[in-house]
Parts: structure tokens; C-alpha cells; sequence
């Protein structure tokens, strides 16, 4: 089950958010070794980490395992203000277009092949959960190009942005991503169930 936390409710849950921060740190800076994001404390956190903002937070028990941000397109964003060169033109934005942000999986559960039980395919069904609840059905994203290959099998209709570009250990790359009805399904199919991922409130324990 996901955890789902508005940015304007981020003070609700200190501890959990902490928590979130710093296992960004560990995989973009530490592992992927995005440099531009080390910050001293070991919390990554950008100015768009505010109150527009929605994270998603993926548990096993206690252990954070998953995590990825929402941001309207509507607003800055890290393809109109950070990552704008990979994009040969401006990325699509809109009320029903949101940005796909700051994925990322914990070193034991990632694979290729996603098992029924993977993080990634939870992740993934959230935002569509997340976004089907709101008229959202496109996000923007930038990503290893590698990701590209299982969006595609979960039925996500893909258009590149523009050409990859290493960050870090990484061959990054600018995506449109639509989805609907055929993606859940296929998601549902990959976990082996129709069950919702996204919890109906934050996790009571969490903050």
C-alpha cells in the first residue's frame, strides 16, 4: 500500500517525511551519483518540494522501499526550470498533465522484470490510481531511458521529449506518458490483482 501525502500536509508527518528525504539522498546522490542534488544534511529536498507537491511513499512493514513525487505542470517545474535541455521543445503542461518525479526503488527490489510484488508496479499503479481520481491521464517524466521498456509493457503510450543525457551514473531521458484504462489493467495483470494500492489517509504511525 502506498502512502500518500499532500505536500500542504508534509508538517503532519515530520518523522516519515524525513525518512523520505533521506532515502532520496541515498539513491540519487549516493547510488546514481546526481552530485548537483548533495546536500549536507542528507535530506534532498528542492524548492518544489512545497505545498503543490504529492508524495507517494511505497512501505514493506516499517521500510521505505519506493518513492515518487507529483507536480502540477502548471505551475515550475523541473522540466521547465531544471531539465529544460532535455526537452527539444517545451514539455506539454495543463491542468490534466502532471510531472513524475524523483522515482525510485530501494537496490533489493529493482529488476527488470518486475515480480507481482514489486515496488515499481505499485508505484506505477498509484500514479495511475492517483491520476484517473483527478482527470490527470498524461504525466511528464525524465528517467533512465532503460524505465522505457516496462512503461511500454504496462501499457503506457510513450512519446520521448528529446535525446538522453547521462546524470551521473545515469542515461537520462524526457518522456510524455499517457494512460488509461488498458494501463491499470495491465498493471493490475503484472501484480496478479485487481486490489487498489493507493491507503484511503497517511499512515497513521508514520509522523
Amino acid at each position: 500500500m502506498l502512502i500518500v501525502i499532500p505536500g500542504s500536509e508534509v508538517g503532519l508527518h515530520p518523522a516519515l517525511m524525513d525518512r523520505a528525504y533521506r532515502f532520496r539522498h541515498t539513491i540519487f546522490v549516493e547510488q546514481k551519483g546526481w552530485e548537483e542534488l548533495r546536500r549536507p544534511d542528507g535530506c534532498e529536498r528542492d524548492r518544489f518540494d512545497d505545498a503543490h507537491a504529492v508524495h507517494h511513499i511505497c512501505m514493506r512493514g516499517e521500510e521505505i522501499v519506493g518513492y515518487q513525487r507529483l507536480l502540477p505542470t502548471t505551475r515550475p517545474h523541473l522540466l521547465s526550470e531544471v531539465l529544460s535541455d532535455l526537452c527539444r521543445q517545451p514539455a506539454p503542461r495543463g491542468p490534466r498533465v502532471f510531472e513524475w518525479t524523483r522515482f525510485c526503488v530501494a537496490p533489493p527490489y529493482r529488476e527488470m522484470r518486475p515480480r507481482n510484488d514489486s515496488p515499481l508496479l505499485e508505484l506505477a499503479q498509484g500514479v495511475v490510481e492517483w491520476g484517473r481520481a483527478r482527470r490527470v491521464d498524461t504525466v511528464t517524466v525524465a528517467i533512465d531511458w532503460r524505465l522505457m521498456l516496462i512503461a511500454m509493457q504496462l501499457r503506457f503510450s510513450i512519446r520521448p521529449l528529446g535525446f538522453p543525457k547521462r546524470i551521473g551514473r545515469d542515461d537520462v531521458v524526457a518522456l510524455r506518458m499517457s494512460f488509461g484504462q488498458d494501463t491499470l489493467e495491465a498493471i493490475q495483470a503484472a501484480r496478479g490483482t485487481t486490489e487498489p494500492v493507493l491507503a484511503p489517509a497517511p499512515w497513521p504511525t508514520a509522523a
